[in-house]
């Protein structure tokens, strides 16, 4: 498949060379297990974000250990190791979801901006207002407003209304595209197992964010390896 991208550089990275891009995209993509999914995402993402004449680089935040999959915190040691390379726009990117076309901006005309406002799964509608999940464009200064996500929640549900929480904290806007644009299809997958406590962490969400985040994550140097469509972040939660 890297064949097909020669405009991509090792590292998953572009830069465009006819403009001069006002954001340095940095795409995070939490990830284990789902070979499959990262290919097929792959391959669709690449063209649209050249076609978009963006300067971009891709992030796919392995969770190397065995633990409970913690997505919030895959995306904070994401979102600082992409920053040490100057990123200034960050998009957090579920492996399953497959933008449907081009119109959808990747460049963080807003922020926060959520992406996938209408995904087949839902029949192409919001199904809350308030929703924050699957695709989301951050510029650093409202993501570090909200001291980025939740490290707590572990395994499927909470941390994304979690995060929309603190947005809503914070006295932000979610900025979204009409449905026509924000159109995803999400990969069949087998769900990971339920967050049986999700309820009770997001009873104190509202507060909790400014002592749990970015300003309280604690974790290893993790492993970097360029390949040519992205850079591998291999991290132990």
């Amino acid at each position: 498949m890297e064949f097909r991208f020669i405009w991509v550089q090792t590292g998953g990275h572009y830069t465009p060379t006819r403009c001069k891009p006002r954001e340095r995209v940095a795409i995070l993509i939490p990830f284990r297990n789902r070979n499959n999914h990262l290919r097929i995402l792959l391959n669709n993402l690449h063209p649209i974000l050249y076609r978009q004449q963006l300067e971009y680089s891709i992030y796919v935040l392995k969770q190397a250990d065995e633990k409970p999959f913690n997505r919030g915190k895959l995306f904070n040691i994401g979102y600082l190791e992409a920053k040490k390379d100057n990123h200034t726009c960050f998009v957090f990117h579920d492996v399953d979801l497959i933008p449907e076309n081009d119109h959808i901006l990747y460049g963080c005309v807003r922020s926060p901006m959520h992406l996938s406002r209408a995904v087949n799964t839902f029949n192409y509608k919001l199904p809350y207002k308030e929703l924050l999940g699957g695709v989301a464009a951050w510029k650093t200064r409202e993501f570090e407003q909200v001291n980025g996500w939740s490290n707590l929640f572990v395994n499927w549900g909470g941390e994304d209304d979690d995060l929309s929480y603190r947005t809503i904290a914070n006295k932000l806007s979610i900025f979204r595209f009409r449905n026509s644009v924000a159109r995803y299809t999400m990969l069949e997958h087998r769900r990971t197992p339920v967050n049986t406590a999700r309820h009770s962490q997001l009873k104190d969400s509202y507060t909790r964010y400014k002592i749990d985040g970015l300003s309280s994550l604690v974790y290893q140097s993790p492993k970097i390896q360029r390949y040519q469509l992205f850079t591998m972040v291999s991290i132990n939660t």
